[in-house]
């Protein structure tokens, strides 16, 4: 690698770091903006309760700490072109682009450590970002800043909730599961039915506990009751003390919100696609092929914003920078609307399944396009 390439490889992966504490603080800030009577309530009620200040800090940091990862998934098209950016302007700036050029350096030739830095960090870092870190941390990033009070368990009702078998189960309080502790249904009913709709089970519990080994839920004072069709005689309850079920901690979090897949890895998505009847299919489509195509996303951005950033006339380095907002903001647009329809087919399709694929492909073409015209009309 010659001095050139070896010194402007290292310009960008020092703004590549820079970009990347810059954003993530700045999201980081705005998101506290944004929640701050949450944060003052959660201030408050732990003084109440007795937490000192730096504990309560603690909790608020370690909160953050793991938000980061997520934001750093949804930043991880943007930090590379702030990075190239900052990178080629500086050098534009300072005359050391000038330089290069009357040394007869072509401009591709310039910026390709620029490309394939960008690419190397974006292969390697957003799938161990996104395939190993959050699925480890779900229990984690499902937190609110509402959750922080000491105390606090989040809980909800579950109202019905269909399994693969057509069977209903209700349960007055549903408890996520925690980082030590797994999740739990209070006053839990189960109506089994036949193919014909009719109930031939009736299941109840004081408390059903998730056993992750087993993939069962452990009763207290579980019963169940058979006999309940029209010409059958009703039996005694009997004690149960397990009920298995397709009904799993995984498949409530998606009945109650479609954003739990994103935190899913890409082998849990297509673990839950092979169930029947799985709650959540066209969020779960939807994330899976936007996450295959946010790799090349992320490319084509840094693709567009390089021809504009990387001009032989400094004079017009104002005017190509709007140019380079512009075309990546309408990119990420592009995207943000494909991902929102992706998750809503339109009724009557016989072609629905692929619909989030077709969505996925569709800020590719164009924009893919134009980064490549854009690069081989650079004037060097």
């Amino acid at each position: 690698m010659r001095i050139l390439d070896r010194y402007i490889l290292v310009s960008f992966l020092k703004n590549y770091l820079i970009s990347l504490l810059v954003l993530l603080g700045l999201y980081i800030v705005l998101h506290m903006v944004f929640q701050f009577d949450e944060v003052v309530e959660v201030g408050s009620t732990s003084q109440a309760a007795g937490q000192s200040t730096w504990e309560l800090i603690g909790s608020i940091a370690d909160f953050y700490f793991h938000q980061a990862f997520l934001f750093f998934v949804q930043l991880s098209g943007v930090i590379p072109v702030v990075a190239a950016a900052f990178t080629l302007v500086r050098m534009s700036r300072f005359n050391e682009l000038t330089a290069v050029l009357a040394a007869g350096v072509p401009l591709l030739k310039f910026v390709q450590w620029v490309i394939i830095a960008g690419v190397a960090l974006n292969v390697v870092l957003l799938p161990l970002v996104q395939e190993l870190v959050i699925p480890n941390m779900i229990p984690k990033l499902t937190r609110r800043i509402d959750d922080l009070k000491v105390g606090k368990v989040r809980s909800f009702e579950i109202r019905m909730m269909q399994d693969a078998s057509g069977n209903l189960l209700r349960a007055g309080r549903y408890y996520i599961p925690l980082e030590n502790q797994p999740a739990r249904m209070e006053v839990m009913d189960v109506l089994e039915r036949d193919a014909s709709g009719a109930i031939v089970r009736h299941i109840s519990a004081d408390e059903a506990v998730w056993s992750p080994e087993d993939k069962v839920w452990k009763l207290s004072q579980g019963v169940e009751v058979t006999g309940l069709l029209p010409d059958q005689r009703r039996n005694p309850p009997r004690p149960l003390y397990a009920y298995a079920t397709s009904i799993t901690p995984e498949e409530i979090a998606l009945y109650r919100s479609g954003d739990y897949v994103d935190l899913l890895s890409t082998r849990q998505i297509d673990e839950l696609l092979q169930r029947p009847k799985i709650y959540g299919t066209a969020d779960l489509l939807r994330v899976k092929h936007f996450r295959w195509s946010q790799f090349l996303v992320n490319i084509v951005l840094l693709l567009l914003a390089i021809p504009c950033v990387t001009t032989r006339e400094p004079g017009r380095l104002k005017e190509n920078m709007i140019w380079c907002i512009g075309l990546v903001g309408g990119c990420m647009a592009t995207v943000f609307v494909a991902q929102n329809l992706a998750g809503n087919p339109p009724p009557g399709i016989t072609w629905s399944a692929n619909w989030p694929l077709y969505l996925a492909w569709i800020p590719i073409v164009p924009f893919g396009l134009i980064a490549v015209v854009m690069l081989d009309r650079m004037k060097t």
